[in-house]
């Protein structure tokens, strides 16, 4: 019995956008921040948690910010 020899399926990839991924920023740090200052005040101090949850919010609301801003230009370069 011969075996087969199957072909790899090519594989298109897509060219790197170094320009349309997102600037550097600190909200993933703050994100992190933010969720440890919760539980840490879960331990500690209900006004830790809510000091957390603020700069959780801060952070995240930082975060999708700068995503949705650099998707806006990278689809902004495409039209």
């Amino acid at each position: 019995m011969e075996q087969e020899i199957l072909d790899e399926p090519t594989v298109q990839r897509a060219e790197p956008h170094p320009d349309a991924a997102p600037k550097p920023s600190y909200a993933p740090f703050l994100v992190a921040l933010g969720i440890t200052m919760v539980f840490w005040g879960l331990a500690t101090s209900p006004v830790m948690s809510a000091g957390g949850f603020a700069v959780f919010a801060w952070g995240l609301w930082s975060w999708i910010r700068d995503i949705a801003q650099a998707w806006r230009n990278s689809h902004a370069r495409e039209s």
